[in-house]
This record gives structure tokens, sequence and C-alpha cells, in this order.
């Protein structure tokens, strides 16, 4: 009983898996060493940014609330209003006192000042007044307001000073913060030189003021958050704080450790980058970002590089396949002739090869198969009838990819070979012919495209002329660049100049493309120093010399911008030539210039 059959492997087959797996495993190992590597340094970098947001952020609440800071020490270095304030502990103020003390106090807290508005342009500081110790009552707003809310505005600062003073009296606070009707009130004492008091001051903050100061906070690390508070740990304002705040108490070791650097902490059960601040008046924040925030930050700084090592082993694969594939080609056609032998296909033949085993091999089977074919003929073929057939082959036009293909080979391969002229030469070549294929449907394109061209067909042409020919492109405004033209038309030119007035020249030649703006016009010169033709100062359409180039750059200018423009021709014969072209300004892609 014959056994089942053994399954074979291709030779193809076995070369792909082996060397597949001997690069594969060899660049996953690299690039896996490689990430890991970038990825541990790019770490301490996004920790050092996340800091230094904290910090900036928590800076910028100090700095907003800096001016209610600087409002007090105004206060107490206004002769008039602590003169005033301190009559008025004696008794009742007179009309005049009042008005002194009401300007006074407008002018210390300069509510419309630049500090008061912060970087948001939003104001911190709504109101801000003054109570003597006998009632008296001076205010200032930011915005204008009618008598009754002024009158309800007041009622609720009374209200809040009395709080203030019994609370002062009772508890001996040096400072108070209310909140009534969504807004922050905070009380404040005013003492004199003396240090002895003299009034109360009461601001009334605009909660909406320190949102939009932690705005960017949010928008930058969603699932922040922020928390102002007094020291006393009452909490005034804050975003997303409510886990942050049910820990907080247990936490106070922690931010006495890390009072002025951020520092990692356990939030809810997820970790964040926590930094606190002590601010003015008497305040703290509190803000945290998570920490799965570096995470996604590492990830995004190290993921160009894992796709980089994915398309190089990607590339690397397909290199290996195409190679193989090259290399076992011979064996898979010699499998193929073998099978159309044994079919009865005796005239079939290898080809030639390059590899000396395979070259043998092809020799002996050619041989083999044609003294077979021979033998049969002999025996079973009596007469041999010859037919002639006629092959019809069809003209293919080359494709322009496959064009630009071969000559990106070339070029690659001379950089290979380390021949920089010639690599050079055959980029410009190929750039030059995408310009004129590529953006056949243009009709116009930036003069510093134009220019570009007019470089690529001058750099050839110094290749043929050596050095009999040497050229400058100047360029009066950089700004002329944005400009739009003719498609080649300045090429053109260009090439007549070195076609016409320095092939025919005696000795070295210079062409030179001057740009400038004259008289509302954008000038363009071609100028060499050539053989010249007596045209000079004449139209290019009264150019009778076979100029073919300078009338088609003529007609068309005339046909896009009208004939007040077009190419005019300054030569004489041995003094060389001068081609000017003279378009509009401000002509867009449309064509037509701007009024």
């Amino acid at each position: 009983m014959r056994g089942k059959k053994r399954k074979r492997y291709s030779i193809r087959g076995k070369m792909i898996t082996v060397n597949m797996g001997i690069m594969l495993g060899a660049l996953l190992l690299c690039g896996g060493i490689f990430v890991f590597s970038v990825f541990f340094i790019v770490s301490d970098y996004i920790h050092h940014d996340m800091d230094f947001f904290l910090t900036t952020t928590a800076d910028s609440m100090d700095s907003g609330l800096s001016y209610l800071e600087q409002v007090i020490y105004a206060l107490r270095d206004s002769e008039t209003v602590m003169e005033v304030m301190d009559k008025s502990r004696n008794g009742r103020l007179t009309g005049e006192e009042c008005k002194a003390l009401e300007a006074a106090f407008s002018r210390a807290v300069d509510i419309s000042s630049p500090d008061n508005l912060g970087n948001v342009q939003t104001p911190l500081v709504l109101e801000a007044s003054l109570f003597g110790r006998q009632g008296d009552f001076v205010s200032t707003g930011y915005y204008a307001m009618p008598t009754s809310e002024k009158e309800a505005g007041a009622k609720v600062f009374r209200e809040v000073c009395l709080a203030y003073e019994k609370e002062a009296a009772e508890e001996g606070a040096g400072y108070s913060y209310q909140e009534k009707e969504g807004f922050l009130y905070l009380a404040f004492p005013l003492y004199n030189s003396l240090m002895d008091k003299t009034g109360t001051v009461l601001f009334k903050l605009n909660k909406e003021a320190l949102d939009k100061r932690m705005e960017e906070l949010a928008e930058s690390y969603p699932g922040s958050f922020w928390v102002l508070c007094d020291r006393k740990e009452k909490l005034l304002d804050g975003g997303n704080q409510e886990a942050f705040w049910n820990t907080a108490g247990t936490k106070r070791e922690t931010f006495e450790e890390y009072r002025y650097e951020p520092f990692r902490m356990d939030v809810g059960g997820k970790d964040y980058r926590v930094y606190r601040k002590l601010l003015p008046m008497e305040l703290q924040v509190f803000l945290g970002i998570p920490e799965n925030h570096a995470m996604r930050l590492m990830y995004s700084s190290v993921r160009i590089y894992v796709l980089l090592i994915a398309v190089v082993t990607g590339c690397g694969c397909l290199f290996l396949l195409v190679l193989i594939y090259r290399l076992t080609r011979p064996i898979e056609e010699i499998t193929h002739k073998l099978q159309a032998v044994r079919e009865g296909e005796f005239e079939t033949k290898l080809p030639s090869y390059d590899s000396r085993e395979f070259h043998e091999i092809s020799e002996v089977f050619n041989e083999m198969t044609a003294y077979v074919n021979n033998l049969i003929k002999e025996v079973y073929e009596k007469q041999i009838s010859i037919k002639e057939m006629e092959l019809k082959f069809l003209q293919t036009q080359m494709n322009p990819h496959f064009m630009f293909n071969v000559l990106n080979t070339l070029s690659l391969q001379a950089k290979m070979d380390g021949n920089e002229e010639l690599f050079r030469m055959i980029s410009t070549f190929s750039k030059l012919i995408q310009a004129k294929i590529y953006r056949s449907g243009e009709e116009k394109v930036t003069l510093g495209q134009e220019l570009s061209y007019v470089e690529y067909y001058l750099y050839l042409q110094s290749y043929r002329f050596g050095e009999r020919l040497s050229y400058e492109i100047t360029v009066s405004e950089d700004k002329l660049k944005e400009q739009y033209i003719p498609k080649l038309c300045i090429q053109l030119l260009v090439e007549n100049a070195v076609v016409h007035g320095l092939e025919p020249k005696v000795g070295n030649g210079f062409v030179q493309v001057k740009v400038y703006r004259q008289e509302g016009c954008i000038c363009i010169d071609t100028v060499d120093d050539g053989v010249g033709f007596g045209t000079d100062g004449e139209a290019a359409k009264d150019n009778a010399h076979n100029h073919v180039g300078l009338n088609n750059v003529h007609h068309m200018i005339q046909l896009m911008y009208g004939e007040a423009y077009g190419v005019t021709v300054f030569s004489s014969p041995g003094r060389g030539s001068t081609v000017r072209i003279r378009i509009p300004e401000n002509a867009g892609a449309s064509g037509k210039a701007e009024e």
C-alpha cells in the first residue's frame, strides 16, 4: 500500500519564509529598542511641559488677584483716603468730605485699569466699596448702573460688611469671603499707618473672570480640575473639583511638602499631576492634570517613529520579495518548460541566463529538446510546411509617469555613484519636462515658479556651453514672485537669447533676467550680449528676424492683458539684445488686473 504523498514546498517559498523571518525579527528588535529609548527620553520633556503649564496657569491667577492687593496698598498710600477715614472715626463726614473720599477712592481703585481686565479681557472686580466706622459708604463700579441697581448693590454690600464685622468680632477673622447671587464678595480691613482699623474695603468679584483664566486648562487637558479656596480651606470656586475636594482633607502633609512644585497625587482612583500655589488676599489655588495625558502625548510623539519603522519594514519586505522573485525566476521557468515537454511541446526553449549554472542548464535543455524534436520529425513527419505569419505591432505612447520614473531612476543611480553633476542635470531636466507636461492645463504660474523653470533651462545649457555661458537672475522684491504670469513666457525668451544670440557668437556670452516694478507695471528684461539684430525699440510683432517665440509670447500677453502690454525688443547687430515683457501689476490668476 502506497503511503500518502508528502507535501513539498518550493524553493522560492522557503527562501521567502527564512529571509522574511530574519529581516522582520531584526527590524522589530531594533525598532522596539529605539522606540523604547525615545519613549523614556520624551517622557521627561512631556512632564516638564505639563509642570510648566500648571505653574504658568497658576501665575495667571496670581497676577489677576494681585490687582486686589495693589488696590489695598494704593488706598493706604492715598493721603486723602486715610485723612478722611481717620475723621470718620470721630463722626459723620460732611458732603464735601464724602465727595473728596469718593474721588480719591475711585483713583486708587482704578477699576478700568488693564490689571483688572487681565489677559482674558473680563473685569475681575465689578464693584468696590469702602465703609467707614460710622457707616459712611463710597463705591465705584466697572459698569454704569441705574439708580435702582446701585441701591440694591449697596444693600448687598452693607449685608456683607455687617456679616464680616460680626465674624471679626466673634472669631477675630482678618478677612471674609462670601458668595451672594452668583458673585464672590471679599471684605478686607483697611489700616492706617499706626495699624489702627479705619474702615472696611469690599470687592464684588466676577467668577466668570476667574473661570476664563482657567479655560485653557480644560481645553488643553480634558478631565483636569482647579480649585480656588482661602487659607482656611473654604471652597470659593473651581471646575471639576468634586473628587479632589473630597480627597484634599487627607493630603495636607503632601501639600506642605510639595508647596512650590507639582507632584503626583491619587484623586478618585486616578493619578493626577497636582500643583498648589499661594495667592494674594489669603487665597490659594490647586490645579490638576490627569497623568494619562502624558501617556497620550508620549504616544503621539513616538507614533511617527513607529510609522517610520513600519514603512521601512514594509519597504524592506517588498524589496526582499522582488529580489527573491527575480533570483528564483529561472527555477520557475525551468519547471514550466519541463511541464511543457511532458505535454509534448518539444520545440520549447529556455532563454539564456546571466548566472553560469542556469546558463549551462539552459544550453543542455535546449540541445536535448532539439535532438528529441528532430527524431520525432524524422520518424513521424514527412513534409513540413512552413507558413509565414504577419505580426502586427500596436504603437503605444510612452506614459509620462514611466518616463519620469526612468529619469528618477537614472538620477538616483547617478547620486548613488557619486556623480553629483549628472544627478543634478537629470533632476533639472526632469523638473523642466514636468513643468511642460503636468502643467499643460494651466495658463499661468507664479513668477517664482517661472523663474525656477528658467533656472532649470539655463543650468542645462551651461553644461552644453561650458564656460562660454554665464547667467544671472535678479528680482527687485520678493513679493513680485507671487504675481501670476503666462507659463513658460520667460523661458521662451531666454531660450531665444541663447539659441539666436549666444550660439552664433564667438567667445563667452552672458544672459541676465531682471524683474522689477515700473509705473504700476511689472517689467521682465531678458538681456544678452550676443550677436543682436536690427530691431531696436520695436515691438515683437514687427520683428521679421524669424524669432517665432518672441511673436508668440507677444500675442499671448496681448490676448490676456490687452494691447497696452506685450513684448518690446531693443537690439542692434553686434551689441546684444534686451527683450522686455510688460504686464499689469496685481494681475490675479484670472489674468485681469485689479482696478
